[in-house]
């Protein structure tokens, strides 16, 4: 009887961070008329931090010193910050269903980067969700060239949002170096708080130097509103994201993820923005791709499982 709940728990956490994340691009093209792309940067993400911080503070989290807090300076700044500002920058020139498939293309760069710096291997799987993954961002990109949006706006746009992408693999790919040295001593969470901190602190520094207190329109409550889903609920999403980590392997947890640009898109769509035929065939293209990785991801999970168990009944039994 005990089972059947931790399921639907589980599956809840899974659903949580897949649809607060995959209906995050809308607010941010709605707040993004009331202030600076910089500084709103700033402002969600100093929101999702005091969001983790707390949750950390509660748990009772291990924070992290020394080496580990360089490490996550140095990850916060490409992961968060660099992503959340090519993010916005992608969502605001390129149109939400563009820059959710563009941020969320970075497990495509992740296996591609470690397979050239890590000497990772990749499987015939891996390599057909990498190329079919890249295909539809080149078709959705091309396909939206003399279109509606600006030309200029949008390979800017498109620009900003790759950076995003490969700084969040970037920084991932440093993570799991890291961590395959010292992962006795990383407590995800505030080690991710303390990302956030860093990155929303750098951020809001930059929007005001930059963009000043008067470009931000402090009594708009279409502001407020949208920073309150893409701050706090933002954060809220991380929390069931660790909590599902906590339940399940980091493959299984991982596979879900395709599906944030995918909700992105289907809001879009209900918002009354529907793509192109081709832009949504490179859509789902490159969502498919993203699919294949994390999808191959858990097969070797459960196949490196699989073959443990096996050994460990042949020396039961020898």
């Amino acid at each position: 009887m005990k089972k059947t709940p931790s399921r639907y728990n589980t599956a809840a956490l899974l659903a949580g961070f897949v649809l607060i994340w995959g209906t995050g691009y809308w607010p941010t093209e709605v707040a993004s008329e009331h202030t600076g792309t910089v500084l709103l940067s700033g402002l969600r993400v100093i929101g999702s931090a005091l969001f983790l911080v707390a949750l950390a503070w509660f748990s009772r989290s291990k924070w992290p010193k020394g080496p580990m807090l360089i490490w996550a300076t140095t990850t916060g700044l490409l992961m968060i910050a660099l992503s959340h500002w090519g993010t916005t920058e992608s969502v605001i020139r390129a149109g939400p269903g563009t820059g959710a498939v563009l941020v969320n293309s970075a497990p495509l760069i992740v296996v591609a980067l470690g397979w050239v710096s890590l000497r990772e291997r990749l499987s015939l799987l891996g390599l057909a969700g990498v190329a079919i993954g890249f295909g539809g961002v080149v078709l959705m990109v091309s396909s939206q060239i003399g279109g509606g949006t600006e030309n200029s706006q949008l390979l800017i746009g498109v620009g900003l949002g790759a950076a995003g992408a490969v700084g969040w693999a970037i920084g991932t790919l440093i993570l799991r170096s890291f961590t395959l040295q010292r992962s006795d001593d990383l407590d995800m969470l505030s080690f991710t708080a303390t990302q956030f901190v860093v990155a929303g602190v750098v951020l809001l520094i930059s929007g005001f130097s930059a963009e000043g207190v008067s470009s931000t329109n402090w009594g708009s409550t279409a502001l407020w509103a949208s920073l309150v889903w893409i701050g706090p609920l933002s954060g809220l999403g991380f929390a069931c994201f660790f909590g599902a980590l906590s339940r399940m392997p980091a493959a299984h947890v991982s596979a879900p993820m395709f599906l944030v640009p995918a909700v992105a898109v289907i809001v879009e769509i209900a918002r009354g923005n529907s793509p192109t035929a081709l832009v949504l065939l490179g859509m789902s293209l490159a969502v498919f791709g993203v699919g294949l990785i994390n999808v191959q991801n858990e097969m070797l999970v459960n196949a490196r499982s699989y073959l443990q168990n096996k050994l460990q009944d042949t020396k039961r039994h020898s």
